[in-house]
């Protein structure tokens, strides 16, 4: 007669049969942790986001200026006042782009015809939409910007209308600005 081991946790079970129990619980155990875990770590992804959604203050300071020369490789900056825009027309070489840049109290959006798309240069819109017949950038607030892609050569009217109509006009705040971007040696 031999003897049989008794394992305290299986009783008369089988070596092999026993393992796989023993592995099964330990899976198990594993999971109860990573459970336990992503309890704990769930309430603070799902804290409130305190952070502002508008600019904390009425006023945004002095602007910035912007010497006639200054130009980096690849970008010419225009800025968005409450009162016009810095420059109104910007002259772009074959390759360089456009940024805009607010500092209005008014939210802006900036609109070009529908027909500027056919002469941009590149793959994918980034800040700007097809909306019906304009070709219009997301609102952008002060202390924000929107950049363009490259234009072929050529002269491209655009405008800057201020979405929020109660800021709009306040101030002196022009509702619509007009500005223009010539590209080459147009």
């Amino acid at each position: 007669m031999s003897k049989r081991s008794v394992n305290p946790l299986f009783g008369y079970l089988g070596g092999g049969a026993a393992r796989v129990i023993a592995t099964l619980l330990a899976f198990a155990a594993t999971l109860l942790v990573l459970a336990a875990t992503l309890l704990v770590l769930a309430p603070a992804a799902s804290a409130k986001d305190d952070r502002p959604t508008e600019m904390p203050y009425e006023d945004t300071g002095e602007l910035p200026t912007l010497d006639p020369a200054y130009r980096q490789t690849s970008h010419k900056v225009v800025l968005i006042t409450d009162e016009g825009l810095n420059p109104k027309t910007v002259t772009l070489d074959k390759g360089q782009l456009v940024a805009w840049i607010s500092y209005a109290k008014a939210p802006s959006a900036i609109v070009f015809e529908r027909e500027v798309a056919r002469d941009m240069i590149c793959h994918s819109l980034v800040n700007f939409t097809i909306q019906e017949d304009e070709l219009r950038s997301a609102e952008i607030h002060a202390g924000e910007f929107a950049s363009f892609c490259q234009l072929k050569p050529g002269r491209y009217r655009y405008n800057i209308i201020r979405t929020d109509h109660k800021l709009a006009g306040a101030g002196g705040a022009a509702k619509r600005l007009q500005g223009e971007i010539i590209v080459g040696n147009e």
